[in-house]
């Protein structure tokens, strides 16, 4: 007898990306004049949850994606990819 693999949902993984998404931006830079059309996006690809937080544009191929986080499906593992600039850190200024 097989026993069946459980696997989250994208409301159940929503909350782990959340988290993750916004612990990963603390070191970045925001623009916040231009966080008026901040969208969020989410999918799945195989055995992952897609998150992208983006700027939509007039098209959707205008859109700037700002992050993109993959949660397993299956063990909740996160990763996160950050597409903004980094803030300077302390003592060194923005080149």
């Amino acid at each position: 007898m097989t026993k069946k693999i459980r696997k989250l949902s994208l409301k159940e993984m929503e909350p782990i990306a959340r988290e993750a998404t916004r612990s990963a931006l603390k070191n970045y830079v925001w623009e916040k004049e231009k966080m008026k059309n901040l969208t969020l996006g989410s999918g799945f690809e195989g055995d992952f949850g897609i998150f992208e937080l983006y700027l939509a544009g007039k098209r959707p191929e205008d859109a700037v994606v700002l992050t993109e986080t993959l949660v397993n499906r299956l063990t909740g593992e996160v990763s996160v990819k950050v597409f903004l600039p980094k803030k300077p850190e302390a003592g060194n200024p923005p080149a």
